[in-house]
């Protein structure tokens, strides 16, 4: 019986997955050499191939070890509701309720007292109460929670308040336009986004916050929706502060400023009056995804990464991007997926153990916590069928958290991202550049600018970042200590300048290339024993000289015209017709160039030699690379570290999570379901470490494993992974 077996006594285990013979393609990474696919070909031939091992420079964020203590296995239980809805609560029990929770393996839990409709789930004397609600359903939650020992939060929503926003109308934020965001005629309400310039609004928010955290013993309050629908404001309050500052309010710099003062400032309201109202209580904010958490970092108490990845605007690649950027302020965590087949409200939709297993995986692996969305039905009786399904998702990872506690990224690579009040991580290039560098297997973080960023063996430039002038003159100290950078396409400029900073490395920029596409002549062997081929740039290029010390590894190609209305030929781009002066890809010892918009080209068309080629320009600037595997590329592979723990009697661990991305054939309309996973086998994976071993162990499977090792690296092979396995490395003493 494995650990995942013994961690379900309360839900009914599944059954034994059967063994299935799996013919599966060997991913072998781009090395040195130029090798990019192989069939069939064993580990240790993939280990001759690869350059030689040296320690590579590693950054494991000591804080994440001293961080407090909180719940891995939290559910989200959303409750919004209109006065359509007759009765609240007509089938709530709350021994019932608290003993669901138990049975799902839930150790915290989100509960509501305040809605986004503007209804209250508890007695309050400010109101309005639900008026189908006739008893305290949330102190009645908060009981149900302590008896059980699962921690407890309470809900409030902020500037989306239907009834605050037909009563105080004075209080909406207006558009330029002057219109406000309430529904037209025949429209459904959506967001009506209160101001919070409106001192009023602010001072009825406090006696809220001070109403309910006063009166149940809360492990805290959870805000939703305090940040603005948009980066300005035209109500009158907003132009009179502006104007007082000596700003004109027609100006989207100071708009956008403004909308941030106030949003920081309403966090450090919020989280003084909690603490002096309950001391030791925690605060947590929904933000999100904005930019610049290093601006809001030291009033967090916990970050929420709202992702649920089947439901419309998230997607598989938003939560690791978001995790490996908020990760690095020295924060809890918490990854929220839902057990939704669509989006929030989704009754009658309820994912299988497996799909949340993997989802979950994923979460744990990038030394995140685990959250999942619920919504709770009107009449207050949770779902048996739904905890049964995240009872059996949370006992795995019940029987992890012994591996999880204190466990931080060991990372060796930087994306820069831009770091602008209100902006979301959800860019395309961002996005794509999240995809290649997680099949590269890169161990790596997502920063600001202005984040230390230096600890790291290499720094990523995304295609759509340009470094200001301060972060050049950082970029250029980094490379003369020894440190890689690849930057990407208009990367290469500085921020508010048509002019490269890449010049004394050989690389000047002349212009956007007039051609999309345009193509990419290869002129070192990163595509195999493919023939010469000209490849096609969709997302067009920039056009770079490369002059000594650099040196080109392809060629910037271009067709013999433009495709217009005017001018055209067959059905899509005109082809190939010459290859010019400028470099589509080049490197100068350890700074790497790519002249194309890669991130955004390989998120929209995922074609495999953009993948070829910055692969191969990695291996380029940075040899010495942390992790080396045979998986396929669905795998997603992370490291953590977990330090020593004399009270504990734990020894320093190594932790490898290799987690089995593997999704039905979707069809477009509908997101990507692994719901019905393909085993792994002889998954092996090495890690570039001189580390010395005393047991090596498949955590998810209950094996030892066979550990082989040498003074520069630590190798092992799983025999079989099913949905996803952990590898603890235990240091010898």
């Amino acid at each position: 019986m494995n650990m995942f077996d013994r961690a379900r006594n309360n839900v009914n285990p599944q059954g034994p997955t059967p063994t299935i013979p799996l013919r599966r393609r060997e991913f072998l990474g781009m090395m040195a050499a130029g090798v990019a696919v192989a069939h069939g070909l064993p580990w240790r031939a993939i280990a001759a191939s690869a350059p030689s091992p040296t320690t590579p420079r590693l950054w494991i964020d000591s804080r994440i070890a001293a961080l407090p203590r909180r719940p891995w296995r939290k559910i989200h239980l959303d409750f919004h509701n209109t006065q359509h809805i007759g009765k609240i609560g007509a089938k709530f029990d709350a021994d019932e309720f608290g003993d669901r929770l138990l049975a799902g393996n839930v150790d915290a839990v989100v509960v509501f007292a305040k809605d986004m409709h503007g209804f209250f789930y508890y007695p309050s004397k400010y109101g309005p109460v639900h008026p189908g609600l006739s008893f305290d359903l949330l102190g009645a939650q908060v009981k149900a929670c302590r008896e059980r020992k699962i921690a407890v939060y309470a809900y409030y929503c902020t500037t989306w308040d239907h009834h605050l926003a037909n009563t105080h109308k004075d209080w909406l934020v207006i558009k330029r336009d002057g219109s406000n965001y309430l529904p037209k005629p025949g429209q459904t309400p959506g967001w009506t986004a209160l101001c919070l310039a409106h001192e009023p609004f602010l001072k009825l928010m406090d006696d809220h916050t001070r109403e309910f955290v006063s009166r149940y013993e809360l492990n805290g309050p959870w805000y939703d929706m305090a940040e603005p629908i948009g980066p300005e404001c035209f109500c009158a309050e907003c132009q009179r502060q502006l104007r007082a500052a000596g700003q004109d309010p027609k100006d989207a710099a100071a708009q956008r400023a403004h909308k941030n003062r106030l949003f920081l400032d309403w966090h450090r309201r919020m989280r003084d009056l909690v603490r002096t109202v309950r001391p030791g209580c925690q605060v947590d904010f929904n933000d999100i995804g904005l930019a610049c958490v290093s601006q809001r970092a030291a009033l967090l108490d916990n970050i929420d990464i709202e992702a649920l990845p089947t439901g419309a605007g998230w997607g598989y690649l938003y939560a690791p991007a978001q995790i490996r950027y908020q990760r690095t302020f020295g924060v809890p965590v918490y990854g929220m997926t839902g057990r939704f087949v669509t989006s929030w409200a989704d009754f009658g939709g309820l994912k299988r153990p497996e799909q949340l297993d993997v989802e979950l995986a994923s979460i744990v692996a990038n030394a995140a916590r685990c959250d999942i969305g619920d919504q709770m039905p009107p009449h207050g009786r949770l779902d048996p069928a739904v905890y049964h399904v995240i009872g059996k998702s949370y006992g795995r990872i019940k029987a992890l958290e012994p591996y999880l506690e204190g466990a931080a990224p060991v990372t060796e690579a930087a994306m820069l991202i831009p770091a602008v009040p209100f902006d979301r991580l959800r860019d395309e290039y961002l996005y794509g550049m999240t995809k290649l560098m997680l099949e590269s297997r890169l161990q790596f973080d997502l920063v600001e600018p202005g984040q230390e960023w230096e600890r790291y063996g290499l720094v990523v430039l995304p295609d759509g970042f340009r470094p200001d002038a301060a972060t050049v003159a950082r970029l250029h100290a980094f490379v003369a200590q020894g440190g890689a950078v690849i930057v990407c396409h208009e990367a290469g400029l500085t921020a508010g300048a048509t002019t490269g900073w890449l010049d004394r490395y050989g690389l000047t920029y002349a212009g956007a290339s007039p051609f999309k596409p345009a193509y990419l002549v290869p002129q070192a062997n990163f595509t195999g024993d493919i023939p010469t081929y000209e490849y096609a740039l969709y997302e067009g290029a920039s056009q770079w000289k490369a002059a000594a010390p650099a040196v080109s590894l392809a060629a910037l190609g271009e067709p013999q015209f433009q495709r217009s209305a005017e001018r055209f030929t067959s059905h899509q781009q005109t082809p190939f017709d010459h290859v010019t002066g400028f470099t589509a890809m080049a490197r100068s010892e350890h700074v790497g160039l790519l002249a194309f918009p890669v991130g955004q080209s390989y998120y929209r068309h995922g074609y495999w030699v953009y993948r070829a080629a910055f692969e191969h320009l990695l291996n380029e600037v940075l040899p010495a690379r942390l992790v080396h595997t045979n998986a396929p590329l669905s795998t997603e592979i992370t490291v953590t570290h977990q330090p020593a723990r004399k009270d504990l009697g734990r020894r320093e661990h190594y932790l490898i999570h290799v987690i089995n991305f593997s999704p039905v054939r979707k069809a477009p309309p509908h997101p990507e379901f692994h719901e019905d996973p393909i085993p792994l086998t002889n998954v092996t994976v090495r890690l570039n470490l001189p580390l010395k071993i005393a047991a090596g162990r498949a955590l998810v499977a209950g094996e030892k494993l066979r550990v082989r090792t040498d003074n520069r690296s630590v190798e092992v092979t799983v025999a079989r992974v099913p949905i996803n396995e952990v590898v603890c490395l235990e240091l010898a003493n």
